[in-house]
């Protein structure tokens, strides 16, 4: 339940059903860790968000950007360097399981309802990834997330079943991000398939200011997923119109109640993702 500070009727329609933990973040000192996932499946979490990126070596690893500072302060690129080279770079790359091992550790914890919303960062290694959640059995709990139209696109070719959400970009972004991604923008809401075997070490995505449309709509369709948008480009128009075809419509990130509440009621969101521990804290 909500403490009694946050009392309010919008409040107590939002249950930790409806949270995504970001990365573990606030549950452990560094995100997307085993320790912070252990926190947040003690906790109760239901929802859990991490990010894979690929090793050198083909190994899928759990860390969101493309490179991180090693022991030195330097910085260097994730799919320079083999998985068993990690742990003597130091440094952050010394806090980055494997996905083997976040799946091992989910496989054996009593929280068994918590869903896994697995963001694929890089491209060409759908069938590794998807490969290791057959083998834990953990495909009835996972939802395919990710930046990179074509890992979705081929992600549904290997399991059509599982649900896939789209991040993207659905407004202007700064100049900052555009400087920052290889970006690529979709006129009409169409996005292509591309030829492309492999993509590792880049931050992609698209723009599409208009809904989603084509293959790309029907493929989120059929396997019954959804979106991801910054909320503050989100609009009451674009999450109706997902709505109306069966997606659900998810947003990032968030760090207290009062923007929840706010955006549940003029946005109709259904999934919050969390950055700030504190939110959950709130609804025990």
């Amino acid at each position: 339940m909500p403490t009694k500070s946050k009392s309010t009727s919008q409040e107590q329609s939002i249950g930790i059903g409806a949270l995504i933990s970001h990365r573990f973040r606030g549950f452990s000192p560094y995100e997307n860790t085993l320790e912070g996932l252990r926190a947040a499946l003690d906790f109760g979490v239901l929802n859990l968000e991490f990010d894979v990126r690929i090793a050198k070596c083909g190994t899928p690893m759990i860390y969101h950007d493309e490179f991180a500072l090693d022991g030195n302060g330097d910085k260097q690129y994730l799919c320079d360097h083999k998985a068993s080279e990690y742990a003597k770079l130091g440094g952050t790359f010394s806090h980055m399981p494997t996905l083997d091992a976040l799946f091992s550790t989910v496989k054996v914890h009593k929280n068994k309802d918590a869903k896994l919303l697995i963001d694929i960062k890089d491209l060409g290694f759908e069938h590794e990834i998807h490969a290791l959640v057959m083998f834990y059995r953990l495909h009835h709990r996972t939802v395919y997330v990710s930046w990179v139209p074509e890992v979705l696109y081929r992600i549904h070719d290997l399991a059509p079943t599982i649900p896939l959400c789209l991040s993207h970009w659905c407004g202007d972004v700064s100049a900052e991000v555009a400087a920052s991604h290889d970006m690529h923008i979709s006129a009409d809401g169409t996005i292509p398939r591309i030829s492309d075997e492999y993509m590792t070490g880049v931050r992609y995505g698209w723009v599409s200011e208009q809904t989603l449309r084509g293959d790309m709509l029907d493929v989120l369709k059929r396997s019954g997923g959804g979106i991801c948008v910054p909320q503050f480009l989100l609009t009451r128009e674009l999450s109706d119109f997902y709505h109306n075809q069966n997606l659900f419509v998810s947003t990032f990130s968030y760090t207290d109640w009062d923007a929840i509440n706010t955006h549940k009621f003029t946005l109709g969101i259904d999934l919050y993702f969390i950055d700030n521990k504190q939110v959950f804290d709130e609804l025990v």
